[in-house]
């Protein structure tokens, strides 16, 4: 009987597990040929992984986000030391991504609509050119979906879910110290039922209990902390942020994986169309472009077919929702049944959402999301008595995506790997507008074997295409990194560097004992198990020499020769490509 019942969900599953691994097994045959040579973050995660296991790797960055590490650092344990252990363990993420969707989106539409829209999700260019490159964006897009789908569980059908929910979305903030957003997005699911005090008050044991139990988790990570000494600092990677934030064209910030970029507060909504589909550079990067409305064209990366249908249905589905939000029927119900904090509630929305606009950048992130909550949840105990269904998990998308919007937008780092954390909100508008073509395909009285055949045909047309443009992106464009490499130039690059360490490993029996420094300091680091200094403020100053001998470095790692270099006090011992080993005379 239960099978019956589940059947298509059950289905459905089974296929969307099948696909999901397919497409990270297609892009790990990729990337673990090349490894994480290009994305140098990646090595402090796999440093990081080397001190949980106990095997040594620098302690330089012990505390950024450390579940992928430790989780790496299981089967560092079990002798699988390699950087292609993180990107086989962070890509696990990018199926729980795929499911974790389905069962959100479930809650709102049929098996279908939700299937396709959790094929949408990963096959979006960003979510596919980041599922196996080993960085924490994949997996803190799983926790936060997750966590999620479990209050939305706990909301509609069992309040026992929220003794999951908490827990993952603490685990969430130690794989991704961006998941905390989620988290107004939780809250603000209960005050977007009809009554939420009464709900609380109704509920208030099990949702203490799911606190308690996200409060228990959290010390159970906080006393390993203090247990191993492991700092905080990933947490204060964020506090400038949180701050005034008003920067000029002469603060722009590089990172190792996007040029450097103006805090353009509109680069994110400039660039959606391309997170919704892109014609070229997928899997190996994702190109940023820029729509010019005076000459009508696209610089840098173009939109594909799909991203313009994708647009065409998003843009379809806010114009119906509008229209069936201020029908006759909904605005009597609005207007006629209003209570006495009517006009305070108009006022509560439009005034804070003014003030979030005109001060945007110019006060605390945390003001902005104050206002920005303050309006949405002001909108919502205004239009509730309209008659939508779900219009409670509609919102509590839309607030989600305002949130991590206005979060990424203060950063003054623009780097489009950021715009992951929103592609849900995507996926979800998209599925929206397909369901509400149907119903308004119903109103002007379709046939319904015609409507019937037509919410089949249109999704699987959908389904199709993400698959077949994805599968054309990885097998036909020429691949591109960040810095225009191919990727056998990098596997090239990677050889040369691992085949210097591995020179000094069996050179040198004492290296460890040694002083060394490197450029590429977290890769050597790695392949060195040990502490390594960055030279990135020493290596182009003209007394860079005096520098090294100051410090007593034994060996200095270069990528290619570097000419402030003294060669009476330091000597080339080994070369392979440009990776230079420099030894103390």
């Amino acid at each position: 009987m239960e099978f019956t019942e589940y059947k298509k969900d059950i289905i459905s599953i089974i296929i969307l597990l099948t696909i999901s691994a397919t497409i990270l097994y297609t892009l790990l045959n990729i990337d673990m040929k090349m490894g994480v040579y290009y994305i140098h973050d990646v090595y402090s995660y796999l440093n990081n992984a080397l001190a949980f296991a106990g095997l040594g790797g620098s302690s330089k960055n012990h505390g950024l986000s450390p579940l992928i590490p430790f989780l790496t650092s299981l089967f560092f344990r079990l002798g699988f030391v390699s950087d292609k252990t993180i990107l086989i363990v962070s890509g696990v993420f990018y199926i729980f991504t795929a499911l974790g969707m389905y069962g959100l989106l479930r809650i709102r539409f049929n098996e279908l609509l939700s299937f396709t829209g959790s094929i949408i999700l990963i096959t979006f260019p960003i979510n596919i050119a980041w599922a196996s490159k080993g960085m924490l964006d994949i997996p803190g897009l799983a926790m936060s979906i997750w966590a999620i789908y479990l209050m939305a569980l706990g909301l509609y059908k069992n309040p026992k879910y929220y003794y999951l929910a908490f827990p993952v979305l603490i685990l969430g903030f130690f794989t991704r110290y961006t998941v905390i957003l989620t988290l107004p997005a939780m809250v603000m699911l209960i005050f977007f039922t009809g009554n939420p005090l009464d709900y609380i008050y109704n509920h208030l044991g099990k949702l203490l209990k799911g606190i308690l139990s996200g409060i228990i988790s959290l010390a159970i990570v906080l006393g390993l902390y203090r247990i191993y000494n492991i700092p905080f600092f990933f947490i204060s990677q964020s506090s400038s942020i949180s701050a005034t934030s008003n920067p000029t064209a002469s603060q722009a910030v590089s990172t190792s994986t996007a040029a450097a970029t103006v805090n353009n507060v509109l680069y994110y909504l400039d660039n959606i169309p391309l997170y919704l589909g892109t014609r070229k550079w997928i899997p190996y990067s994702f190109k940023p472009g820029k729509y010019l409305f005076n000459k009508l064209v696209w610089i840098g990366n173009n939109p594909s077919i799909l991203s313009y249908i994708f647009m065409a249905i998003i843009l379809i589905g806010i114009v119906l929702y509008l229209y069936q939000l201020l029908n006759r029927y909904n605005r009597g119900k609005i207007l006629k049944k209003r209570d006495k904090y009517f006009y305070a509630k108009v006022i509560l929305f439009i005034i804070p959402l003014i003030f979030y606009f005109i001060s945007f950048t110019k006060v605390s992130l945390y003001t902005s999301i104050l206002l920005i909550t303050v309006s949405v949840l002001a909108l919502f105990r205004l239009i509730r008595k309209a008659d939508l269904n779900y219009m409670a998990i509609d919102f509590m998308f839309i607030y989600w995506g305002l949130v991590n919007i206005t979060f990424y937008s203060y950063h003054i780092i623009k780097t489009d790997r950021y715009a992951i954390t929103f592609t849900p909100v995507l996926a979800y508008m998209i599925v929206l507008g397909l369901y509400l073509i149907y119903m308004k395909l119903k109103d002007l009285e379709i046939s319904e074997k015609t409507l019937n055949t037509i919410k089949v045909l249109i999704p699987m047309l959908l389904i199709i295409g993400s698959l077949g443009y994805t599968g054309y992106c990885i097998g036909e464009n020429s691949p591109h990194t960040f810095d225009n490499q191919m990727p056998q130039d990098i596997m090239e690059a990677s050889d040369n560097q691992r085949a210097v360490t591995d020179w000094l490993i069996n050179h040198d029996k004492d290296y460890k004992n040694k002083e060394i420094w490197a450029d590429d300091w977290s890769g050597i680091a790695f392949n060195l198990r040990m502490d390594v200094n960055n030279t990135a403020s020493y290596k182009n100053l003209s007394n860079f020499t005096t520098a090294l001998l100051k410090n007593n470095v034994d060996y200095y790692i270069a990528e290619g020769k570097n000419e402030n270099i003294s060669s009476e006090h330091y000597k080339i011992i080994k070369e392979e490509g440009n990776i230079v080993l420099y030894k103390r005379i």
